[in-house]
């Protein structure tokens, strides 16, 4: 059975400054059949694994989604997508929009094995990028990854130009793609960056034990 213990650690790591912890909520689960964010892992709804970690994380932080009558349990403050119906580049871009902060994480809701010293790593590049992102071995990791505001005209255009792809848009952007081997040890190992896509994803997810935590 999988057991969440990575909330508790996050407390032991510096609150990251400047930057806001955002998640994406604003997916359709077409293939899970029901809204995946709110499937039951370990006792707890999907998305309050990826909240926990980023709540440790980020003093601010913003939830995306066009349902936020579902999502008043995590205390989040919310806000929707300006452009519906774009998929998860059009949640980045309205948590750019309206971030206070230059910078933003982004998960998305179904990501529960989130290591918090990847976070901090990505967190920590140097802040002239666009964007940061994670590449593993199959190629990025676009919803695990930091955004600035100056990617912002990159992702008008796409999102008018009706091209949502996220890694087309990283194309157009001054992209810091971290390499696993630059990432904490451990950090990028098996399980690290599962997303739960199907009843089976999960049902796999929750029969084994979570990844071990670079921070034990």
């Amino acid at each position: 059975m999988f057991h969440d213990t990575r909330q508790p650690r996050t407390r032991s790591l510096k609150v990251i400054a400047g930057i806001t912890g955002v998640i994406l909520a604003g997916g359709q689960s077409r293939r899970f059949g029901a809204n995946k964010a709110l499937a039951l892992l370990a006792g707890r709804r999907l998305i309050e694994h990826p909240a926990g970690v980023l709540s440790g994380l980020f003093a601010q932080r913003l939830l995306v989604t066009n349902t936020p009558e579902q999502y008043d349990f995590l205390g989040w403050p919310m806000i929707a997508d300006r452009f519906p119906g774009a998929g998860p580049l059009a949640g980045i871009h309205a948590a750019l929009c309206e971030a206070e902060d230059e910078r933003i994480f982004v998960t998305a809701c179904d990501m529960p094995t989130l290591c918090p010293e990847t976070i901090h790593f990505l967190c920590a590049c140097p802040s002239g990028w666009d964007a940061v992102v994670p590449w593993l071995h199959d190629g990025p990791e676009p919803l695990c990854a930091v955004y600035a505001k100056s990617a912002l005209p990159a992702l008008v255009e796409s999102l008018r130009q009706g091209v949502f792809q996220v890694q087309a848009v990283l194309a157009r952007l001054r992209t810091r793609m971290v390499s696993k081997s630059e990432l904490p040890p451990d950090a990028a190992g098996p399980g690290r960056f599962v997303n739960v896509n199907t009843p089976a994803d999960l049902a796999v997810l929750a029969k084994e034990p979570p990844p071990k935590d670079p921070l034990t």
